[in-house]
């Protein structure tokens, strides 16, 4: 009797301990700041350990920069700042959260970049953002934050709270699936329309044709980085003679369609900098602003591993030209994602588009509706610029195992 009172006495005071364990540190006070309007920040490595910023600014997160006496700064400008992790965290995912960052922005740890949200006028100034930092921390030591923000117009800054280090799942359960019931395309009425399942030795010519061949970001689109191997297309990115080759196929004149449940089966790359992708086109996009009558792009997934490695986005893109208009990214987090085949897909009807991963349903849009015949596209896309390629681990690739397009009965 005496021995379950002590084990019993040793599990509440365990449990006591476990329940007072700090889970989150508010990061919204006294970060080092300094605009960077020449954008030498990278260059000078202003993200480094040994870096001296005891002349920079103290701002704090949650309010633009803007309003902290930075009023003209429409550029990029560096926030620093250390904070001690407990040791009682070892062990358990650690992840950084901002509620918004206006508008893009790099994410570094104790001297190295983990992370990279928006691009190409992709914003997160809106909407929050999560980075798995587990990997890169110090247990019990100081550590060191670095944020590169990239404002491109109006607001800037860490504008959003909350800012935090976390290890509270919680914080971070905002990108889970709407339904815990996989789609049944039976059930759904869809029937298969049209599909490749890379059975043959090369590419099909009578389904696709490489795409864009020629100069594309900091590399080089070319048909020599295909290959089909054991039922597998693959898309390669590897240098050659000081320069990025990788490769892009469409079904450009030969297959497209309206409407569907569009879904490839694939393995995505490992580096960072360039990234895979699977998407949706239409031949006249820059023709006209209204998206019903010239198309939209649906990019079914973009997998950029800078975003934390357990994230895939979902993007709209329509009115190509100087009104260009966007709405995105829609992320979708899948722990493991990296890893294995997994499948991605869009629902495209009249009335919206729906994205799912494995099945499972993340996003659903009704806005920017393409009423017209579209085109697919898989592509292993290059760097924007030669600082992003030198995270890049080469060579790489993106393996596709099937695309299948379904349509209602």
């Amino acid at each position: 009797m005496k021995i379950k009172l002590i084990l019993f006495i040793l599990a509440v005071s365990l449990s006591c301990v476990n329940s007072n364990t700090q889970k989150t540190i508010d990061l919204v006070k006294n970060w080092k700041f300094s605009p960077d309007t020449d954008n030498i920040g990278h260059s000078e490595k202003w993200f480094a350990l040994g870096f001296d910023d005891s002349k920079w600014d103290i701002l704090d997160a949650g309010t633009k920069w803007e309003d902290q006496g930075y009023p003209d700064l429409d550029s990029y400008g560096w926030y620093r700042k250390k904070v001690e992790v407990p040791i009682d965290w070892k062990g358990k995912d650690i992840w950084i959260k901002f509620g918004a960052v206006n508008d893009a922005y790099d994410l570094f740890i104790n001297g190295e970049q983990v992370s990279s949200f928006g691009a190409a006028n992709i914003t997160f100034a809106d909407k929050p953002s999560f980075t798995k930092v587990t990997e890169k921390i110090n247990y019990g030591e100081s550590n060191l934050i670095t944020v590169k923000v990239n404002d491109w117009g109006n607001s800037g800054g860490l504008w959003r709270l909350p800012a935090i280090i976390t290890i509270d799942k919680v914080e971070i359960d905002l990108f889970k699936p709407l339904s815990d019931k996989s789609f049944n395309l039976t059930e759904e009425n869809y029937t298969l329309f049209w599909e490749d399942n890379f059975n043959s030795d090369k590419l099909d010519s009578t389904k696709w044709a490489v795409r864009g061949i020629g100069p594309r970001g900091v590399g080089f689109v070319t048909p020599n980085a295909l290959e089909i191997k054991d039922g597998k297309l693959i898309i390669k990115a590897f240098m050659e003679n000081d320069s990025l080759k990788v490769s892009a196929v469409g079904t450009q004149g030969l297959f497209d369609t309206t409407y569907g449940y569009f879904e490839c089966k694939a393995q995505l790359p490992k580096t960072t900098g360039n990234w895979a992708a699977f998407w949706i086109q239409s031949p006249g996009i820059s023709s006209g602003e209204d998206p019903g009558k010239f198309g939209t792009e649906i990019d079914i997934f973009e997998y950029f591993k800078g975003q934390g490695g357990d994230f895939v986005s979902h993007n709209l893109h329509w009115a190509y030209g100087p009104n260009q208009k966007s709405t995105g990214a829609f992320l979708s987090k899948v722990e493991g994602i990296g890893e294995g085949f997994h499948t991605f897909a869009v629902e495209w009807t009249p009335e919206k588009y729906a994205f799912f991963v494995d099945g499972f349903k993340y996003h659903e849009i009704k806005e920017a509706i393409s009423h017209i015949d579209e085109y697919i596209i898989l592509s292993f896309e290059p760097a924007h610029t030669v600082e992003n390629l030198k995270t890049a681990t080469l060579p790489d690739a993106f393996i596709i195992d099937y695309v299948k397009v379904y349509k209602k009965n």
